[in-house]
């Protein structure tokens, strides 16, 4: 019985919330979708994971390819570099730099920022889960944001790049941001490629990993190139085994999420996660899906070869 009254009361409550509430100013809005602004924190995080679950399947994030772009976005001296992702979008944005911009902070998980000029975007390039370092747009704001922490959105984000350095730093980039241009390399533009990276092709499509600085990642890199079997794990995880142990001194503790390389030393098998998972006793971090990430949970059982 109790049900039926909130339902019954539902609609009435919703209308007397948007009649009250004639500012549209987008500053106000409690999150990126078309839910009523005067939600509790309780309420819009239930809606935002309702929304994801509901969403997810039909809105996978697409399997983009890193530009030779780079850039550097920085505030009260501490910096951190980007790497651009082949899209239109993240070519208009490169194109406007170098800008100075305040920022605003946004469900305490991103620093929002407004470019002078829109970005192009396209339907296939929108995502929904969205891992901690990413640059990416929200076109019906107009505002280009760094995710600091994980962020599970309702409606579409569109990816722009993704942190090579400074992660570290970006939960403290509060105030004015400045952004510039980093000149890359002949091999950067050649090969696209910053930092350590470990790449596998599965069928026709590429999954690339952005290893981090600790031994243990050094480890599995410098073992590169090498052909292994990947196999299943739980219902979160594809593993396997590279051709020798992995040093994990100076190596932090992983808290794994979709996306993360990890490498668990009891067992000495290297694990790609393509579901949140956490911590455990052993369970070190290598680094994090930079590209093809959608792609690890079908990998099919088999033979593969990682390569630099």
């Amino acid at each position: 019985m109790l049900k039926k009254i909130v339902l019954f009361l539902l609609p009435a409550i919703t209308l007397l919330s948007v009649s009250g509430c004639g500012n549209t100013d987008r500053n106000i809005h409690s999150e990126k979708t078309e839910k009523q602004p005067e939600q509790s924190a309780e309420n819009m995080a239930e809606s935002l994971e309702t929304d994801y679950a509901d969403n997810h399947s039909n809105h996978e994030s697409p399997g983009l390819n890193l530009s030779g772009l780079s850039i550097k976005i920085s505030s009260d001296e501490k910096e951190a570099v980007f790497q651009l992702y082949d899209t239109k979008a993240a070519e208009k944005l490169y194109e406007q730099l170098p800008l100075v911009l305040d920022t605003e902070n946004f469900r305490n998980a991103q620093w929002m920022f407004y470019p002078p000029e829109s970005l192009p975007v396209t339907a296939d390039e929108a995502y929904h889960d969205g891992i901690k370092g990413e640059l990416s747009y929200y076109e019906p704001w107009g505002d280009v944001f760094i995710l600091y922490e994980d962020f599970y959105a309702g409606d579409e984000m569109h990816r722009l790049g993704i942190c090579t350095s400074g992660t570290e730093y970006l939960e403290s980039f509060d105030g004015t941001v400045t952004l510039e241009k980093l000149e890359s390399s002949a091999e950067d533009q050649e090969g696209y490629r910053m930092g350590k990276q470990m790449r596998i092709m599965v069928d026709e499509h590429e999954i690339v990993f952005e290893l981090n600085d600790s031994a243990a990642a050094e480890s599995l890199y410098g073992q590169l190139p090498f052909q292994v079997e990947i196999s299943d794990y739980s219902d979160d995880e594809k593993i396997f085994y590279p051709p020798e142990g992995l040093e994990t001194s100076n190596t932090p503790l992983a808290d794994a999420k979709t996306g993360t390389l990890a490498y668990f030393a009891p067992w000495g098998d290297v694990v790609m996660f393509y579901k949140e998972f956490g911590s455990y006793n052993g369970l070190y971090e290598l680094g994090q899906v930079i590209s093809g990430g959608e792609y690890i949970e079908s990998i099919p059982k088999g033979t593969y070869i990682f390569e630099k």
